[in-house]
């Protein structure tokens, strides 16, 4: 039954890899250079180009390989397990969350406004680890003040002063919120710097 399962998320998860994977390998023919495939000045449209194509490529063997075992039938999923139910939820949540950011929020237009990579890449970041970690901000929030009060204890107490006003309970979800943001804006400045500078892809 578990095996069943599995090829069950296998199969799902597949079909969004490979449409993720044909949605760059078709924006990168429209970037510079793609025209000219193998052309000097052609590496921002050949790296989505690349990896669009084995990442859709790859997607469509698990796809074979997960139907042909029986992945396709609802009753591959079924559980009565509720951890193993909510894994597959957060797995089928994670999947679509993968997509929408992939193929419909970056380079998109929202009210006229353009979305740039950096700003949907720090969005979804920001989104993705709060939503993953809100039922467990508590137990985690007491981890990582404990270790900045081991680590840094003038900063703990700078922090400490700030939250004061707020009631305790919410300190720990207030804590994951700021966690949160400062891996999205490290995480998307990064990502975009060794994109633009090292790959040359010019980013939506």
């Amino acid at each position: 039954m578990a095996t069943s399962r599995m090829h069950a998320a296998d199969f799902w998860a597949s079909i969004c890899f490979f449409i993720v994977g044909v949605y760059m390998a078709v924006s990168g023919l429209g970037m510079p250079g793609a025209g000219g495939f193998i052309e000097d000045g052609g590496e921002p449209g050949r790296v989505p180009i690349l990896l669009g194509v084995v990442i859709a490529l790859l997607a469509l063997t698990l796809l074979v390989r997960s139907a042909l075992a029986g992945g396709f039938r609802p009753s591959a999923i079924r559980t009565e397990d509720p951890a193993e139910r909510a894994g597959l939820w957060r797995c089928g949540v994670t999947a679509a969350g993968c997509s929408v950011y992939a193929v419909g929020l970056v380079g998109a237009r929202i009210g006229g406004w353009h979305v740039p990579y950096d700003a949907a890449t720090a969005l979804f970041v920001f989104l993705f680890v709060v939503i993953a970690e809100w039922p467990l901000a508590t137990e985690h929030g007491a981890r990582r003040w404990q270790r900045l009060s081991e680590r840094w204890p003038g900063i703990a107490a700078v922090v400490a002063g700030i939250g004061a006003p707020l009631p305790a309970a919410w300190r720990p979800r207030a804590w994951l919120v700021v966690n949160a943001a400062l891996m999205a804006v490290i995480v998307s400045a990064l990502v975009t710097i060794v994109f633009e500078r090292y790959f040359f892809v010019a980013l939506p």
